[in-house]
């Protein structure tokens, strides 16, 4: 238990998160009764860590609202990233 306490800031770095501006995502949202529904969005930040957060985020224009959300990785999925990964 201690041994994950005391891990190296370079740890927390090493978390790997493909995302980039320009990227098209569906957001997980959950409604009033907690039914989850997806709504789609173009990252416009590039990934931000947050020292009080503690966890990387983007920043997403939802298309339906019209709003600029701020999203951590377990509510964005990617749906087409402007970056091609060459294999």
């Amino acid at each position: 238990m201690d041994e994950r306490r005391n891990r190296k800031d370079s740890d927390i770095n090493d978390i790997i998160w493909d995302i980039f501006e320009g990227d098209l995502v569906k957001v997980k949202k959950y409604n009033l009764d907690g039914n989850l529904y997806y709504e789609s969005g173009i990252v416009v930040s590039d990934k931000i860590n947050d020292q009080i957060l503690m966890f990387p985020y983007v920043n997403i224009y939802v298309f339906k609202s019209g709003i600029v959300e701020r999203h951590l990785p377990n509510t964005v999925e990617i749906i087409s990233s402007k970056t091609l990964i060459s294999s």
